[in-house]
């Protein structure tokens, strides 16, 4: 009995020793394993901020291509939030690194990210001050680019040096857990609830590791997908500056529509599209140009009627066009045909300018519409700068009154008329009109009377004139008229013809009809009086002079130098 209580005693014995081996070695493994979380967590937390600095920063750099784009006060006030949300995450990571090999990388990434942000700012600033083009060389500049080459070189590097840390760490972690279990196994037979009570507290922190690294992988899909938005946000952004930039450098309506068609197929290469343009009278858009392989057949023609964005003002979207909602400028598709479109209305100034279409395969709604809207607020714009320049260059040029050309026009005309017919030996008429007794009409019948005859005689001289002459007013009641490659006989009778229409010419004001008014008339030739336009100018206005001097309603030509 000695010997069994010996035995069991040295049973027991052994029993405690490996009990006391196996939970001695199971704790020291616990501690390691929770150690090797701890240093797990510590690399996702360093991961996780550095991908939240690079998607702030992104952020931040989108927010300001925005404001320098629309000038929208919002976009400006969000560029100004993110400084502070990144210096906050570079100082987490500044925390988490501090003893550690990349501290130098975190500090010199926290340096750069604080210089491309006062790069930013400073191209708000003169933006702000002098406007886009100022900041448009600013933007293209090699240091901002290679400043974020270096920025995104040095995350990668920091994110790189992390993601092999955190490998090794899950690798160490998996070892030490496959020991304990080993540990656990073993001590069931010897101690089954000390075992047990350990096994369940292993099985307790697995799952929560589990749980964080599902947590953690949920997270990094989020932030690779917000990275990704982000990056095509960013894409798009560069594309619509770009487009923006092209059409700012458009000098006509042409130009600006191809932009626009090459600019939409890069950004929506799925769809097809089609810019309608209304007539000045507003009461029909025409075809000005159309672009793709589109899957419905648009008509050449609209009535604004036709289509509910114009009636509207308003972007219309049609998910299936055999829906009831379909604009009535399109052809019915066949029936087991699905497309989509989408009619953008184009305007500026409250004044409806077109409708921007575009057509693909259904059922819809559009992909990315939202960039095809941004292209057409961006050409509604471009289309009415355009419109003004041109309204601008015709008031330039353009006597307001009586529609003819001014006496700019006529000084820029003229020298270049008289090159031409020099080169080609041709000979050019220069006649000087004026309205006789003018200053009687005008006492008679009031400023707004000589107003009327000189709008009317305009029209009259404009009605005799071929699309090569140029007809300019020269001021107060003087009159020009060029006439390129036309002899002295020729000029002369179409100075009597216009001369004899004046006189025959009635006009209606204040409820009354009145005569016309008779004219002086002065020719100059080149090359018989002058050879330069000064020169055929003072011979001209000298015979109009001696046409006055010899009793009016007569033609003078120049005399002979």
């Amino acid at each position: 009995m000695i010997r069994t209580h010996a035995r069991y005693s040295f049973g027991f014995a052994v029993a405690t020793a490996i009990m006391l081996l196996v939970g001695l070695s199971i704790l020291l493994a616990t501690r390691q394993i929770r150690a090797d979380n701890r240093w797990i967590t510590h690399s996702r937390e360093v991961i996780e901020h550095l991908a939240r600095v690079r998607a702030e920063l992104l952020e931040g750099i989108a927010a300001q291509r925005s404001y320098l784009l629309t000038g929208d006060r919002s976009f400006r006030v969000q560029h100004d939030n993110v400084r502070p949300a990144i210096r906050q995450d570079l100082a987490t990571l500044t925390a988490l690194t501090m003893d550690a090999p990349q501290a130098a990388s975190i500090r010199e990434l926290a340096a750069l990210i604080e210089l491309r942000l006062d790069t930013t700012s400073e191209v708000i600033r003169l933006y702000e001050s002098n406007g886009l083009p100022a900041v448009q060389e600013r933007l293209r500049s090699a240091d901002l680019r290679t400043l974020m080459a270096r920025i995104e070189q040095l995350q990668l590097q920091i994110q790189n040096e992390q993601q092999t840390l955190l490998l090794q760490r899950i690798a160490v972690s998996r070892r030490n857990t496959g020991v304990v279990l080993a540990l656990a196994t073993l001590g069931i037979p010897l101690s089954l609830s000390i075992v047990w009570a350990i096994y369940a507290l292993l099985r307790r922190e697995v799952r929560q590791r589990k749980a964080a690294q599902a947590r953690a992988d949920t997270l990094n899909h989020e932030l690779a997908q917000s990275v990704a938005r982000l990056e095509q946000a960013g894409n798009d952004l560069a594309d619509l500056g770009h487009y923006v930039s092209l059409l700012l450098g458009c000098q006509d309506l042409g130009e600006a529509l191809d932009v626009t068609r090459y600019t939409l197929l890069k950004l929506l290469p799925g769809a097809a599209g089609a810019v309608y343009l209304l007539s000045p009278s507003q009461d029909h858009a025409e075809l000005a140009i159309g672009w793709g392989q589109a899957p419905a057949e648009a008509r050449g023609l609209m009535m604004p009627s036709d289509c509910w964005a114009l009636r509207r003002a308003q972007p219309h979207f049609v998910d299936n066009l055999h829906g009831e909602t379909a604009c009535q400028h399109f052809e019915p598709p066949p029936h087991d045909a699905h497309i989509a479109s989408a009619c953008l209305p184009l305007s500026a100034q409250a004044v409806s300018l077109g409708v921007l279409v575009l057509f693909a395969d259904g059922p819809g709604p559009i992909p990315r519409i939202e960039i095809a809207a941004a292209v057409a607020e961006q050409l509604s714009l471009a289309l009415g700068n355009l419109r003004l320049q041109e309204k601008l260059r015709l008031q330039s040029i353009r006597d307001a009154l009586s529609g003819l050309y001014n006496r700019r026009y006529l000084e820029e005309s003229l020298p270049r008329e008289l090159a031409r017919c020099q080169r080609r030996e041709k000979p050019l008429a220069l006649l000087m009109l004026d309205l006789d007794h003018f200053k009687v009409f005008n006492d008679t019948h009031g400023h707004t009377g000589g107003d009327t005859l000189i709008a009317a005689f305009g029209r009259l001289l404009l009605a005799h004139c071929r699309p090569e002459d140029i007809a300019c007013r020269y001021g107060g009641e003087e009159f020009t008229l060029i006439l390129p490659e036309v002899d002295e006989d020729t000029a002369l009778q179409r100075a009597e013809e216009i001369r004899t229409a004046a006189m025959r010419m009635t006009i209606t004001f204040d409820n009354r009809s009145l005569a016309g008014t008779s004219l002086s008339i002065g020719l100059a030739m080149y090359p018989h009086h002058a050879h330069d336009s000064a020169g055929l100018e003072r011979l001209a206005d000298a015979a109009l002079y001696q046409a006055k001097r010899n009793g009016r309603n007569r033609i003078e030509v120049a005399a002979t130098v």
